[in-house]
């Protein structure tokens, strides 16, 4: 039997996550929009192409909610709408 190393180091990677977002929207948001802002966050390093009914999937939550969240957090400017993208 041959041991292998999985690469596993995606899954202890660091994603960076603005000061401005503690200090300003953390206590202000909603859990499910935290869990969307994050988890695109997440996504963006990778520069992966997500569709919201993915996201609502993976998060477990409605799209409406998904929805709703990326407009939440375009409206604070946290991240950008840009045609068919959502930059971060």
């Amino acid at each position: 039997m041959k041991l292998e190393n999985a690469d596993l180091s995606s899954l202890f990677s660091n994603t960076l996550i603005p000061d401005i977002f503690f200090s300003e929207y953390l206590s202000e948001a909603s859990g499910d929009f935290i869990k969307v802002y994050l988890y695109m966050l997440f996504l963006s390093k990778y520069d992966k192409d997500i569709k919201i009914n993915d996201l609502s999937k993976k998060l477990v939550l409605p799209v409406k909610t998904i929805q709703d969240a990326v407009k939440y957090w375009d409206d604070k400017c946290l991240i950008t709408k840009k045609n068919t993208r959502i930059c971060c």
